[in-house]
């Protein structure tokens, strides 16, 4: 980050600070909202949520490096010496700061949003600049109004780009952060049903993410899924440069010939340039096509771009396939809607297996009055997908079940568990050498407790 001053600093948030600031400027290298994070010469922004209040550690952030903090109140544990700056909203504040900090960068800033693939999207790009080029990425799924801000902080002086991932599950996050990040790229990967219980409908869902052009570049380009038609209509007011990306032959860039397996993703670039991504599942080839649109609007060249996506890797629990002494692992498991729950189940009917296709999948959350016909509607896809066992964590994927049941699988092919904890009880013993496993479900059904289980009982020695 580029030094700041504490004087702008505070014309930025509009702070009011507790002291005379000195006529000398004081500098600050770097922003910091975790006092386990800190660096000599930081701000700490004291952010107050429901189980926490930063407010009350800054003497431990005072010890670790920070000069100045921004707070909403003066608490008494305050050290002396610690300069504050005071403002209504902590929160709003690291948001100025970093869209004042976003205005000095040199790098451009690319900005990712969508229902599904942000990340993977993010990952591929980042690594198709980086074969050329100085930059970084938002760190794991940084994509709310304090992801963001921070990862907008690290962004060094000479860095030629930053790819940023844009979050939301309620209208107007994506506003906000748009007009703080500012983007000379932005990219919507898909609009599926997702968030349903605070974004309302699909119809909704594409307002949210089509508010990107908020803070666009006008200048910039807008990198759009264009096999859906309503989102199309969603950005049509965008005037600037619109680049169409897809598997329909009508888009800018499209994908035809994709070919799965294990080892990855292989297409055919507007029918004629060999693509090759190592990563798994047809949904790939679309988050590539982003990718390979972001690296031309840098005026990268087809090799480069190629041989970075040939060398990409993923985010973790996003598709991530591992051998577990013999057990194929398709983890998945960190996040969940119905269009990537269908893509995990079609991902893995086409993985090669020695044994048996397991898929064990949880309740798909925040989906509001349309979740159980949702989840009914996954266990109809479900039973499409060559399985010898289906299992269902949580109460909503009781819905899963009987509606696979319903669809044709035979009921000793389907299991329910209330909760992850139960699930891992039993069904550990139950995988064997050859089986392909995948895992997904929403986060909080902690699927991750089942792979732990999964993991340990293969890794233990076999009883004499």
């Amino acid at each position: 980050m580029k030094p700041l001053s504490l004087q702008d600093i505070r014309r930025a948030v509009a702070g009011r600070s507790t002291e005379a600031l000195p006529k000398d400027p004081v500098f600050i290298n770097a922003v910091c909202t975790d006092t386990r994070d800190l660096k000599p010469d930081s701000l700490f922004v004291a952010l107050k949520g429901d189980r926490f209040d930063a407010h009350e550690f800054l003497d431990v952030a005072a010890t670790g490096g920070a000069t100045a903090a921004i707070v909403s109140r003066v608490p008494e544990n305050v050290p002396k010496g610690t300069r504050l700056l005071i403002v209504p909203d902590t929160r709003a504040a690291l948001g100025k700061l970093a869209k004042h900090v976003r205005s000095t960068l040199r790098a451009k800033v690319v900005a990712v949003a969508g229902s599904n693939g942000k990340t993977s999207t993010k990952y591929l790009i980042d690594s198709v600049l980086g074969t050329k080029l100085k930059g970084s990425m938002s760190p794991k799924s940084f994509n709310n109004d304090i992801g963001v801000p921070l990862s907008i902080f690290a962004a060094g002086e000479n860095h030629e780009y930053l790819v940023l991932e844009l979050g939301t599950n309620h209208i107007g996050e994506i506003s906000n952060l748009t007009r703080i990040a500012q983007p000379d790229i932005a990219v919507i990967t898909n609009c599926t049903a997702e968030h349903l219980e605070f974004l309302g409908s699909l119809a909704g869902v594409r307002f949210e993410n089509a508010s990107i052009l908020e803070g666009l570049n006008s200048k910039g380009s807008l990198i759009v899924n264009g096999d859906d038609p309503a989102l199309l209509l969603a950005v049509g007011k965008f005037k600037g440069q619109k680049i169409t990306v897809g598997f329909k032959e009508t888009n800018d860039l499209f994908a035809v010939d994709v070919c799965c397996d294990e080892t990855g993703v292989r297409f055919k670039l507007n029918g004629r340039l060999p693509v090759f991504v190592p990563l798994l599942g047809r949904h790939t080839a679309a988050n590539a096509l982003a990718a390979i649109a972001v690296g031309k609007r840098f005026r990268l060249t087809d090799e480069e771009i190629l041989h970075g996506l040939s060398i990409a890797h993923g985010p973790e629990m996003r598709l991530q396939l591992n051998d577990v002494n013999g057990i194929s692992l398709l983890n998945d498991a960190y996040n969940a809607n119905p269009a990537s729950m269908k893509a995990a189940l079609e991902t893995l009917k086409t993985l090669p297996a020695r044994g048996r296709r397991i898929a064990i999948v949880g309740d798909m959350l925040e989906l509001g009055s349309a979740g159980e016909k949702l989840h009914e509607e996954v266990g109809e896809f479900a039973a499409t997908c060559s399985l010898h066992l289906l299992v269902c964590i949580g109460e909503l994927s009781r819905r899963i079940a009987t509606s696979a049941i319903r669809a044709g699988m035979t009921e000793d092919r389907v299991k329910i568990f209330p909760d992850s904890e139960s699930a891992a009880v039993e069904l550990p013993a139950q995988i064997q050498p050859g089986d392909v496993v995948l895992l997904k479900a929403s986060r909080g059904i902690h699927l991750e407790v089942v792979a732990r289980a999964m993991e340990q009982n293969l890794d233990a020695p076999a009883p004499n």
